[in-house]
């Protein structure tokens, strides 16, 4: 019986660690500046642009970190920070009624600071990223240029993670370009420090981490990763 009640406990953990929503941009979606997206539950994506500019034609291309995106759209009007206001151009808000991480996936250019903002305009950093510039590639790493900004030395279509709060209104764009978007993937539930598995490197070597990140033999009992997913055992 005592097991029995741990393995429910452990479950409605997984649950509740697990909700999750995904947003993915179709081939033949027509975007406009401030449209809204409220499909996934407890989060709103407003696109935002300069009032009145429609996006470009959605396009399709795999994105090479995560397959459940396959097309992207941006807008015209390259991404730019405002000194204590909201960026303009082609940026992407996210306002989250729950704490837990946001994935978002884009394809971005080299040497064009990426950025993530919260309501005070005040940058986050990255929990986790997976950023290669070919299909089945390594990820890139950030470096800083001259101004501070995170950039990649290649093109990429990849995703990035960061943690957000209840209540939360973030910003992502990348300064002096049009950020190509894929959609999202929002994660309701207390931070684990899974944000810092490299959910690609999992995959491909098979390995079993526990919710802390760790590695550990393939056989351990309660939540575990592998493969990029989590388990009950």
């Amino acid at each position: 019986m005592k097991k029995f009640f741990t393995l429910i406990a452990a479950v409605a953990l997984a649950a509740s660690v697990n909700a999750q929503g995904t947003y993915a941009v179709q081939v033949g979606d027509k975007v406009n500046a401030g449209d809204r997206i409220t499909s996934v539950e407890n989060i709103t994506l407003t696109y935002m642009e300069n009032d009145g500019t429609a996006f470009a034609d959605v396009k399709k291309q795999s994105n090479w970190a995560d397959g459940d995106f396959t097309a992207y759209v941006c807008g015209v009007n390259n991404g730019k920070l405002v000194k204590g206001a909201e960026p303009t151009g082609c940026v992407y808000k996210f306002e989250t009624a729950n704490a837990g991480t946001l994935t978002v996936a884009i394809q971005m250019g080299p040497a064009k600071g990426f950025h993530i903002l919260d309501a005070d305009f005040a940058e986050v950093t990255p929990a986790s990223y997976n950023l290669p510039s070919a299909k089945d590639g390594e990820s890139q790493k950030f470096t800083l240029n001259e101004k501070n900004e995170n950039i990649i030395a290649a093109k990429s279509n990849g995703i990035v993670t960061f943690n957000v709060a209840a209540g939360g209104t973030y910003y992502v764009l990348a300064a002096g370009t049009k950020m190509g978007f894929y959609g999202f993937k929002y994660n309701v539930g207390t931070s684990t420090g899974i944000s810092s598995v490299n959910a690609a490197a999992a995959k491909k070597n098979g390995k079993t981490y526990n919710m802390a990140g760790q590695e550990v033999s393939s056989s351990a009992k309660g939540i575990v990763i592998k493969n990029g997913k989590k388990y009950v055992k």
